[in-house]
């Protein structure tokens, strides 16, 4: 497997940079993902064991004023993905401005 260069990773806390050429209107989006153990909770509410791994993959969206748009957390347990999905509401929107 390659290695991967220093510079192509953002920290979690870290709001991706558009290039100076983006349109307006452009949307940015961070990801991360990450392999961890079920933790009890998981293990219980699924009926699974606390020994599996499971995938996590978190996207958050971005509009040009850096207000969230939506940020979507997936965790896979071996092929049974549960989403956790947050929008804001219009008027939550609406206040920020």
């Amino acid at each position: 497997m390659a290695e991967q260069d220093e510079n192509d990773w953002l920290p979690p806390d870290a709001t991706p940079v558009l290039p100076p050429n983006a349109p307006p209107g452009t949307v940015r989006v961070a990801t991360g993902s990450m392999a961890r153990f079920v933790n009890a909770e998981e293990a219980r509410d699924f009926g699974i064991s606390t020994e599996r791994h499971c995938l996590v993959v978190e996207q958050v969206f971005y509009d040009a004023e850096d207000d969230v748009l939506q940020h979507t957390v997936t965790v896979n347990y071996s092929g049974h993905p549960h989403e956790i999905r947050y929008q804001p509401r219009p008027e939550d929107v609406a206040q920020r401005e």
